[in-house]
């Protein structure tokens, strides 16, 4: 039997054929072209003379300086010297009063907030990168005036004064009514959710809460249970022991509060005890705040802001209407809102109390416009409602009047069809033996605002909110890049809002006032 050849010598045989014998002229040729292809990396110097072209003299290793001035690092018209010019006719006492004249001596508070908010004007709210920006890019150079306040004196600035902010926000405002950017003709208001700094995963209920702690304590039970060895030393041990005792006490800690809620479904997050999880236009859901804006229609000045932890709601409306005549002093002719705004009470309240024009549609304007319901049943609106009093039904039938019943917590007229059994449209009116009819008794003043947004001037009027204030919010998330909160807490989340806010106006001054900016002096 013939030996196999191995791997390894069929290889040998193969590369032995395919070999080329290397003759003293092949030899020759491969050292020139070893010899041609050497590169030579020393610069090149040029002789006295033998400069190509009358260039400018260049050395990296020689000294300069550089004269710190707007006119040698910005334009006279660049968004630096406008936000320069508005933070110097800013009334800063309260800013001050912060202060002691005692210790080192502070950076100066109109420096450090010239900074902070031309960096959230440029979309830069990490005070990591607002430091880098002042050590690197002029804009931020000049504004600092060369000074240098590290990315912890920055953030410990903008924390201390967040009580201050809206006092800020209000003198930016009045400011824009001073130079004529609101228009005071119509309001527009809207919500926006912005993810927390947090996890989903660590919102958690009582239930949940309970069932880690079982799951981290037995965990901490078999550590201690494991013996010491190469693999698994005596360092390591302990460094896991302190890691699960700290996660223990964390969750019992955490489990009282939930406790004090008395509801076991009640959630908090165990990072952010404020931020509540909230379902998002995309579908998914997260830990988020809710921040309001009122948008004046003019230039696109925002008037009022708010800061909830829940989603948009009726009461949410007039105090914000409120504050932006507070802040703008002098109210608006119109005030547009979306349905997550509006109930049945406040339509009462808006349509009799108020100065201002309202558009508020409720919840179901829409829905009800087109008619008949998912199943193809009759809706409230296709029942005739009896100038003295009543309704009839889609058959031309006049309902029976049950009555004042409540139902979630609201008080409702009940009527009853009469003679359903026998009546042709039953299958498209209900799937009961009758027909029940519960209207409002604040239905008046829906029907009221139904008819003034169906009108021409209505329509007209409600068209303009979205293209109002919903660029706002397209220039929050697309263009700041501010989907997700830096900071956390409510308290907190209010302040980062604010300043996201006062950027917003001050980009308004900038991009339609800066020659009248300018030309003001200093306050």
């Amino acid at each position: 039997m013939e030996e196999r050849q191995t791997h390894s010598e069929r290889r040998s045989a193969g590369l032995h054929l395919e070999l080329i014998p290397i003759d003293e002229a092949l030899e020759k040729e491969m050292a020139q072209s070893r010899k041609a292809a050497v590169v030579d990396t020393t610069p090149y110097k040029w002789g006295e003379g033998d400069l190509p072209n009358n260039f400018r003299h260049y050395d990296q290793g020689q000294d300069f300086f550089v004269s710190v001035s707007k006119k040698a690092f910005l334009d006279a018209e660049h968004p630096a010297a406008v936000i320069d010019r508005v933070v110097e006719r800013l009334e800063l006492r309260d800013v001050y009063a912060e202060y002691s004249k005692e210790g080192n001596p502070p950076y100066h508070p109109k420096m450090m907030l010239k900074i902070l908010f031309y960096a959230y004007y440029c979309g830069i709210m990490s005070c990591r990168t607002i430091w880098d920006q002042v050590v690197h890019r002029a804009d931020f150079i000049y504004l600092a005036a060369g000074q240098v306040p590290n990315f912890r004196t920055i953030n410990s600035f903008r924390l201390r004064h967040l009580d201050r902010l809206p006092g800020l926000f209000t003198q930016i405002v009045y400011l824009c009514g001073t130079l004529g950017l609101i228009g005071f003709e119509h309001l527009a208001i809207d919500g926006q959710k912005i993810e927390a700094n947090a996890s989903f995963r660590r919102s958690k209920n009582l239930k949940q809460v309970k069932k880690e702690y079982d799951k981290v304590k037995q965990g901490l039970q078999k550590l201690l249970e494991k013996e010491i060895s190469e693999a698994f030393p005596q360092e390591k041990k302990l460094q896991r022991k302190e890691r699960l005792e700290k996660q223990l006490a964390e969750l019992a800690s955490f489990q009282k509060e939930l406790e004090q809620l008395d509801d076991e479904d009640a959630r908090l997050n165990m990072t952010d005890r404020d931020a509540k999880v909230m379902r998002h236009k995309d579908g998914t859901s997260t830990p988020s705040y809710t921040h309001q804006s009122a948008v004046d229609d003019a230039y696109g000045v925002v008037t009022a802001v708010q800061t909830t932890c829940g989603n948009d709601g009726p009461e949410d409306l007039l105090p914000l209407v409120d504050e932006s005549k507070k802040n703008s002093g002098k109210g608006h002719k119109a005030v547009t809102a979306d349905c997550g705004f509006c109930d049945y009470p406040i339509l009462e309240e808006v349509q009799t109390e108020r100065e201002e024009e309202y558009y508020l549609p409720d919840r179901r304007y829409e829905a009800d416009k087109k008619g008949c319901t998912k199943k193809g049943l009759y809706v409230p609106a296709d029942f005739q409602e009896l100038e003295e009093g009543g309704y009839r039904c889609p058959a031309k039938r006049e309902m029976e009047y049950r009555g004042i019943s409540t139902i979630n917590k609201y008080q409702m007229h009940h009527y009853t069809g009469i003679g359903c059994d026998s009546c042709e449209l039953k299958e498209r009116c209900t799937e009961g033996k009758k027909r029940h009819l519960h209207i409002n008794v604040y239905e008046p003043w829906r029907k009221k605002m139904r008819e003034k947004l169906s009108s021409d001037e209505g329509r007209e009027m409600y068209m303009k909110r979205q293209g109002t204030v919903e660029p706002v919010h397209g220039d929050d998330q697309k263009n700041k890049g501010w989907i997700q909160h830096h900071l956390r807490g409510l308290k907190k989340a209010k302040g980062e809002f604010l300043l996201i806010r006062i950027a917003t106006n001050l980009g308004k001054i900038i991009k339609f006032r800066t020659c009248e900016m300018l030309a003001m002096g200093a306050g």
